[in-house]
């Protein structure tokens, strides 16, 4: 019974956790898995004392799809999409399997050896997706989590040979299943508190990630581009590496705003954000620099790959369709070049250069490319 209540108290735990994080949703698993699981223990605990029905069948009815959702809540939160039709399958079949050798050919050693060849199907499988799971540098959650469920493995594994075998290897007979059990005491409060752990270490950096964009865009903010430009900036100068710099303004913004709505003008926000994106390397960053303005910062590139980039990128913007309720609108950008040379010593020279040419992108038309320090401009799209 002391194991029983070791699981209720996991499964109390759990289910509070929840209830602050109900927008996490292997949060959910583990509380209902968990909570599931110490019930079909419970029954099971009450052998020899009520129908076996109850103990066998019913109590594998909750233990047998409780572990398989608890686990399958870990498998998630480490990267991986479990199928819960197969393991919902595969625990029915387990169950009926069950049923057949308790109340049909009545073998009870065949019936404890499905039983736990449930239980380490389902622990290998989540041992496996920890120790796989890819992690930030000094996380190592996953890594504690698999090999507690190895250790849950390998007792288990000694509890079937010495339980259903006989193969107590010398000890004494009920070694396995103390061990079992010592393991299991051990190891749930210490996966619990893993799981709560991981769980406040992902809300911890929701929020850095929060704090770094800008939250109708989705694109860096200007302290998150600060940070990035001082690296890409020491790293050009250490290096020699080339670094470029797109100004990008949407064209006519306030009078686009005035007449659409800021609604509208929100919604042109986000998709010149977003198809701003889709134009960009994967290693290049965008910022919402303020307002209307957007700042690319392109790294190891040079202003003839840059002027690229950005006429790649006007062209996305320019093709691309807003919705409001009356009509379908489009926008354009203008934008300015601009490439750090060893004359610059600071970012900011490389910006008033590239919001230079910005403005003479502007003031020839909008909807162009201009260089910095160049004569020629990118043609009128």
């Amino acid at each position: 019974m002391i194991y029983v209540g070791v699981c209720i108290g996991q499964a109390v735990v759990l289910v509070y956790l929840w209830s602050v994080q109900r927008n996490y949703p292997p949060a959910k698993d583990w509380a209902i898995g968990s909570l599931m699981f110490a019930i079909g223990l419970f029954l099971f605990a009450l052998r020899n004392q009520a129908p076996v029905i109850l103990t066998e069948i019913v109590s594998n009815l909750f233990l047998l799809p409780g572990l398989m959702l608890f686990n399958f809540g870990i498998v998630k939160a480490s990267g991986r999409k479990p199928s819960l039709g197969l393991g919902l399958a595969f625990c029915t079949l387990a169950i009926g399997t069950l049923a057949w050798f308790t109340f049909g050919s009545k073998n009870y050693p065949a019936a404890v050896l499905t039983q736990n060849l449930v239980f380490l199907t389902l622990d290998l499988y989540t041992a496996y997706a920890c120790l796989q799971a890819k992690t930030t540098k000094g996380n190592h959650t996953f890594r504690i989590l698999g090999f507690l469920f190895i250790v849950l493995v390998l007792a288990c594994s000694w509890r079937v040979a010495g339980g259903v075998f006989d193969l107590t290897f010398s000890f004494s007979p009920t070694l396995p299943r103390l061990f079992w059990i010592a393991t299991s005491l051990i190891s749930f409060p210490m996966i619990t508190v893993l799981l709560t752990l991981h769980t406040s270490q992902r809300l911890q950096e929701e929020i850095h990630a929060q704090a770094r964009h800008d939250t109708l865009t989705d694109a860096y903010n200007r302290r998150a581009f600060t940070e990035f430009a001082d690296k890409e900036w020491s790293r050009s100068v250490r290096h020699g590496y080339p670094l470029s710099i797109l100004s990008v303004d949407i064209d006519h913004f306030k009078e686009f705003n005035d007449q659409h709505g800021h609604q509208t003008g929100d919604d042109a926000l986000v998709q010149v954000s977003k198809s701003a994106q889709t134009s960009l390397r994967s290693n290049d960053i965008w910022c919402r620099y303020g307002g209307e303005e957007f700042i690319a910062l392109l790294p190891n590139t040079t202003i003839d790959q840059a002027m690229v980039v950005a006429e790649r990128l006007r062209q996305s913007v320019e093709s691309t369709t807003i919705s409001s309720s009356s009509d379908t609108l489009r926008v354009s950008v203008s934008i300015g070049v601009a490439e750090r040379s060893s004359n610059h010593s600071s970012l900011s020279e490389v910006l008033a250069i590239s919001d230079a040419a910005l403005y003479k992108a502007k003031a020839a038309g909008r909807n162009r490319v201009v260089a910095g320090g160049r004569e020629e401009q990118g043609r009128l799209g």
